[in-house]
């Protein structure tokens, strides 16, 4: 079986999608924004949280394509 790359690991790309997002997340942290009443960094902490449900579908289903195409 041939080795892959640990950049082309899903674990691994998945992982910097979640650092990218938390970067945005905590340069919005320091500022005042408001929409409907609710501070900005707020609205993105709710949505990372679908995001993040979202990537855990995203890597099981990306793992069991790899898995299932090695058999």
């Amino acid at each position: 079986m041939a080795s892959r790359s640990k950049f082309q690991d899903p674990g691994f790309i998945l992982t910097i999608i979640l650092v990218i997002y938390a970067a945005v997340v905590f340069i919005w942290w320091p500022t005042d924004i408001y929409m409907l009443g609710i501070s900005l960094v707020a609205w993105l902490m709710f949505f990372g949280l679908l995001f993040w449900f979202l990537l855990a579908i995203i890597y099981t289903v990306w793992i069991e394509r790899i898995e299932s195409s090695h058999d």
